[in-house]
């Protein structure tokens, strides 16, 4: 008695669905099982491309490639992507400079007119981002790690909701200013190490109306305008011994502080004086000895503290 394929017995959208939390390559492999697997993962809206794919290409950005590609045009060209990861990193790839970013870019463009709504991308080194991805109208999520911003481009991203910028380079200040005006909706924002010059002077960086939260972790030579942040109901934020001025952060209820070794308690306290809505309070202490000598108490307690303030955890 033949053992019955419960699975492959259920609807196609059911089965989609369940490939959709696969990589593009294991999804693929899937289509060798039966006839009857063979043309799902052609309804797909999302690509997954990652070190995996890479490996499974013989380490051969050619292959790796002719793949990417051989992906997007044996799918059905009429059904629109939601979603596109692009991960590769330099722990698999290396650093060398013989990544094909002529392909690389040629592949963003196609993905782009696909109508794609997320958008994850990852390269071995820090090359510059697609020049169309900045003008992209169908982008609501756009996560980058490690690439580059060298030359000024108008950016018009009008549905864009969620931005991760992880390593990216900026030549200069204005560059990233221009980010934040062209993405008039954004609700979700994270800046984990951004390097770029610090000249900030007649750069006018504005506040964001729709910004919901805030996730920040910069390098140390470029000073962030929390300006830009102010707005935000949840802040997770790297506090720095340089940062002296904070704005009044009018809706913050949730905020995380991480803390250095050498703990500046007068800016913990200064910034809990421009939050007057706080209800919760997160201090992140540091894992190696840290000193307490720098202590001063206040001379009156933070509006917060004294009237809003339902929850402190360290």
């Amino acid at each position: 008695m033949e053992t019955q394929d419960r699975i492959s017995a259920l609807p196609d959208e059911i089965l989609c669905h369940i490939l959709s939390f696969l990589s593009t390559n294991d999804s693929f492999a899937t289509s060798l099982l039966s006839k009857r697997w063979q043309p799902l993962w052609l309804f797909l809206s999302i690509i997954d491309l990652d070190n995996q794919t890479f490996i499974q290409n013989g380490r051969s950005y050619t292959f790796f490639f002719k793949f990417a590609y051989g992906i997007l045009f044996r799918c059905r060209m009429q059904q629109p992507l939601k979603i596109a990861r692009f991960h590769l990193t330099p722990r698999v790839c290396g650093y060398s400079n013989d990544f094909p970013y002529h392909l690389f870019k040629k592949w963003v463009r196609i993905i782009i007119q696909r109508g794609i709504e997320q958008l994850y991308i990852e390269i071995p080194r820090a090359l510059e981002v697609p020049h169309i991805i900045w003008s992209c109208k169908t982008l609501v999520v756009l996560k980058l790690y490690r690439l580059s911003m060298d030359v000024f481009v108008k950016v018009h991203m009008p549905a864009l909701k969620t931005l991760h910028l992880d390593f990216l380079f900026i030549s200069k200040s204005q560059y990233f200013a221009e980010i934040f005006h062209g993405c008039p909706n954004l609700e979700d924002f994270r800046a984990y190490h951004i390097f770029l010059d610090n000249k900030l002077e007649g750069i006018e960086f504005q506040t964001m109306p729709k910004l919901v939260k805030a996730d920040l972790k910069l390098d140390y030579v470029f000073e962030f305008p929390l300006k830009v942040v102010s707005n935000v109901e949840h802040l997770r934020f790297f506090l720095k011994l340089k940062k002296e001025s904070f704005p009044m952060f009018e809706n913050l209820i949730h905020l995380e502080l991480h803390l250095e070794s050498n703990i500046q308690w007068h800016l913990v306290i200064k910034m809990l004086n421009h939050c007057p809505k706080l209800e919760t309070v997160m201090l992140h202490m540091p894992a190696e000895p840290y000193s307490c000598t720098s202590w001063i108490c206040p001379q009156f307690v933070p509006e917060c503290i004294a009237s809003q303030l339902k929850r402190l955890t360290h």
